[in-house]
């Protein structure tokens, strides 16, 4: 059978639907598989005035995913909607996911928990990334042994960490880091708990940060993200009688397809890489031909959509890469060629003269990482400050001349300012190409996906598979034009569209989604 008819009449647990990834995955089922049971979404209200169930309206009335579905249903849309979607409060981070005995028989008819709640910032404070990533897996990891259903567990490509081999296959060895080193992981989570509430780490977020990161480094993996990711990997495989399948997706970009090309929500891998290249910096430091892994977000929710329905069929268990260096890689060189085109079309379409005019004559490179250059990162940052101190008041005389001085009062001033924020930027992007380093230069991984490949047939509407993915076409006109769109605003501190919200206000209610699960 195919995904959909898998899926009809099933009851789906989905966990951080607030996200980028889950909300593509939901409305996908919810516009393929209309016969779906019903979705229960554990969300965290926020407040006694935003509740799970508000939060999840919200989303529902102003995020552009559900676009289509409220074209479609329109005045019908909060019955229909109500009657395949369950929103309950819970805090995964507590004791049976802060489920009450209520909430806990509104799951006894689940067939599988899909988690994909997660902290995805790249160095978080890590008790808050061990809270999120890993006690709250462990505590979804409870929650579906004790209602006996399988979990899909939502993890990253890149818990593999810094190894030796480029070739990383769709398997997990448990008790085994990155490095090779073998380790203890109820141990090293207790470890880094107490580092961090002792010493300076008690009361610097900065402390715990380098604690954090020196602790990921030494056991191979890059950073407190992949850590926290691996150590739920770790943890999960030991529970007894737990089943599970991991899911590892590599860099989720913007869709090529749903809900439209190039539909993207927050600060992802590329978008803050297209912004630096698309300044005056220019310079990428990667590697030319090391594999960039992107994956576009609505074939991430086509594999997961097919993995949860061979987990509902007990085919599925292990580990699961959704990826696209092994079978379409696409190369740093050309994504750094294809978002300089971009770039250019961008502008002769909404850019000024001046923006026009400069991306003509400048176009991105790749460099080695510690290449300097003029507008190598680390010698813009030593000469900003100099040109700062020289233009401050009480330094200009010594170089500038009384009358010219008055003269050049209002230039100069609008050059110290500008220059402040030149510094602001300087220091932003340093930050970001340290955490960057290790994903864009120092290493190269070809993720194997076979078995997420082999899961489906061809025509299965939820097949995951890049082989048809034309980079060139996906980057220049889907994925560059969605990060001018829904990413770059954000870092340059501007806003994102949104659609106006709905009248009147979307309401869900539960009455025919129990009526729909009962009767299967």
């Amino acid at each position: 059978m195919h995904t959909p008819q898998i899926l009809e009449g099933r009851h789906l647990v989905v966990t951080g639907f607030t996200g980028f990834l889950a909300k593509v995955l939901v409305a996908m089922i919810l516009e393929e598989v209309p016969g779906i049971g019903r979705i229960t979404l554990l969300v965290r209200p926020r407040g006694r005035l935003r509740p799970a169930v508000r939060r999840v309206e919200e989303a529902l009335e102003r995020s552009p995913v559900f676009r289509r579905l409220r074209q479609r249903h329109g005045e019908h849309l909060s019955e229909w909607l109500g009657a395949r979607l369950d929103p309950i409060d819970a805090d995964l981070e507590q004791p049976g996911c802060g489920l009450d005995p209520a909430a806990l028989q509104r799951l006894a008819s689940a067939d599988v928990i899909l988690h994909c709640a997660g902290l995805t910032d790249f160095a978080p404070d890590p008790l808050k990334a061990l809270s999120a990533n890993v006690i709250a897996a462990a505590q979804i990891a409870e929650l579906a042994r004790g209602q006996q259903v399988p979990l899909v567990h939502v993890s990253t490509a890149y818990v593999a960490g810094c190894p030796d081999r480029v070739e990383i296959p769709e398997t997990l060895e448990p008790g085994v880091a990155p490095s090779g080193e073998p380790f203890d992981v109820g141990a090293e989570i207790r470890a880094l708990q107490l580092a961090c509430r002792h010493g300076d780490a008690r009361t610097s977020a900065g402390a715990r940060i380098e604690l954090g990161m020196a602790r990921a480094d030494a056991l191979g993996w890059p950073n407190i993200y992949t850590y926290t990711k691996g150590l739920a990997e770790h943890l999960l495989a030991q529970q007894e009688g737990l089943d599970l399948t991991v899911v590892r997706p590599s860099i989720v970009e913007c869709a090529r397809r749903y809900p439209f090309p190039g539909w993207n929500e927050g600060l992802n891998t590329a978008g803050p890489l297209a912004w630096l290249i698309s300044t005056a910096f220019r310079r990428l430091p990667t590697v030319p031909e090391h594999r960039f892994d992107v994956v576009p977000v609505d074939d991430v929710a086509q594999g997961l959509g097919a993995i949860c329905a061979a987990a509902i069929e007990g085919r599925a268990g292990g580990v699961f890469q959704l990826a696209s260096s092994d079978h379409n890689p696409f190369t740093f060189d050309r994504a750094v060629e294809l978002t300089g085109l971009g770039m250019r079309r961008w502008a002769r379409a909404s850019g000024t003269p001046l923006e026009r005019a400069v991306l003509a004559q400048l176009d991105p490179v790749p460099v080695p990482a510690d290449r300097p250059g003029p507008l190598a990162i680390d010698r813009l940052a030593r000469w900003v400050p100099r040109v700062r101190r020289a233009l401050e008041p009480d330094r200009r005389s010594a170089w500038l001349p009384p009358a010219l001085e008055r003269l050049l009062q209002p230039a100069l001033e609008r050059a110290t300012e500008e220059l402040a924020s030149a510094q602001q930027s300087l220091d932003r992007v340093s930050a970001m190409l340290e955490l960057y380093r290790p994903f864009i230069h120092d290493h190269d991984w070809v993720f194997h996906t076979e078995r997420a490949r082999a899961l489906t047939h061809d025509e299965d509407t939820f097949r995951f598979d890049l082989s048809d993915l034309c980079w060139r076409r996906y980057w220049v006109d889907v994925e560059y034009p969605g990060l001018r769109t829904w990413c770059i605003p954000l870092i340059e501190g501007r806003g994102v569209p949104s659609d106006p919200a709905q009248t009147p206000r979307l309401r869900l209610g539960r009455p025919e989604a129990e009526a729909r699960v009962a009767s299967k």
